[in-house]
């Protein structure tokens, strides 16, 4: 029987992806760009007035963490939504090569790396896994420990840009995983690609 760990892949799955002898070695790794990028994401839709809440689920957290990642993406996305101009453009401009990049599979974007990420998160007590607020599914929330990590992280000047873009997806696309999904499949480079498939 396969081991079921979350909305997006089975272990078997995972070990049919097809990877080069070096992308083997690192596509399931965390590193500590894509941890503090994640943290601060969670972080991000941790907050509200009136008390904690969460990042509902593993498939909105892969879609949000796609637009944060592709801020070319972000602003294609934000323009459709009637998003002033200026804001796509500034974002185009945040468009660099990527550390790693994300696949396509079943529900759109993905990283294999997303287990071992949360798996060391959750393991140092920066974020914990809790019934989602209005939902079936778990949610993330940082801890006392992650908030305050997050919030050294945003005094660093190295995160603005990607504060920022966290900022934007908070205020517009705070949505659900699937409502997310379906606008990803109105991009060209998501919908057209085929599964396992980097996207760019």
């Amino acid at each position: 029987m396969p081991i079921q760990l979350g909305g997006e892949l089975k272990v078997e799955e995972l070990r049919q992806v097809p990877l080069s002898s070096g992308a083997e070695r690192t596509a399931y790794r965390a590193t500590r760009e894509a941890e503090a990028r994640v943290l601060l994401l969670i972080d991000g839709f941790s907050r509200k007035t009136t008390g904690p809440r969460t990042l509902e689920g593993r498939v909105k957290l892969a879609k949000l963490d796609f637009l944060l990642r592709y801020p070319r993406h972000l602003g294609t996305v934000l323009a459709s939504r009637g998003i002033r101009n200026e804001e796509k453009d500034r974002l185009d401009r945040q468009d660099s090569p990527l550390e790693s990049r994300m696949m396509r599979y079943r529900y759109g974007p993905w990283d294999p790396s997303y287990f071992a990420v949360l798996g060391s998160l959750v393991g140092r007590g920066l974020i914990e896994v809790v019934p989602a607020e209005g939902a079936t599914a778990l949610g993330y929330r940082t801890t006392s420990a992650g908030e305050s990590l997050a919030g050294h992280f945003q005094e660093d000047g190295a995160f603005d840009e990607v504060a920022g873009r966290i900022t934007l997806l908070r205020r517009h696309l705070d949505l659900t995983g699937e409502s997310l999904k379906n606008i990803l499949y109105d991009l060209p480079e998501v919908a057209d690609a085929t599964w396992r498939e980097e996207l760019v």
